[in-house]
């Protein structure tokens, strides 16, 4: 029997993969986010987490609508200044509050400190 993935192993895994995409952009490769997932998950598509796929291609996906709505709040900066981890942190998060599931936006907050305490620099 498979070990059912927790909350927060899901979240890490989209993080994960949102920070993969965006790495693709910035190197201008092509990317196709279904196989990314296959190769990351090492199964096939259809046994990937929904909450995971969603969550990716719609961060991937309304990028550019979750930049615009981060950036006004951004002082003296610009998301694409921001280092790859912290914008799929912020990808993530957005994307999970507004295009995924209707859910408490301090959860969607809390999740998101948790994540930057434990893998962005307190400088960032």
């Amino acid at each position: 029997m498979e070990k059912q993935l927790t909350r927060n192993q899901t979240h890490e895994m989209a993080m994960t993969l949102i920070y993969n995409a965006l790495t693709y952009a910035i190197i201008d490769e092509p990317i196709d986010l279904e196989t990314l997932m296959i190769n990351y998950f090492q199964q096939p598509y259809e046994s990937i987490d929904m909450y995971v796929k969603e969550v990716v291609i719609k961060a991937i996906k309304y990028q550019q609508d979750i930049i615009n709505l981060i950036e006004p709040n951004l002082v003296n900066w610009r998301f694409d200044r921001l280092n790859l981890l912290t914008q799929a942190i912020f990808l993530l998060a957005v994307s999970h509050y507004k295009y995924v599931k209707d859910v408490d936006k301090k959860i969607v907050i809390d999740n998101a400190v948790k994540r930057a305490k434990r893998y962005v620099d307190v400088k960032d």
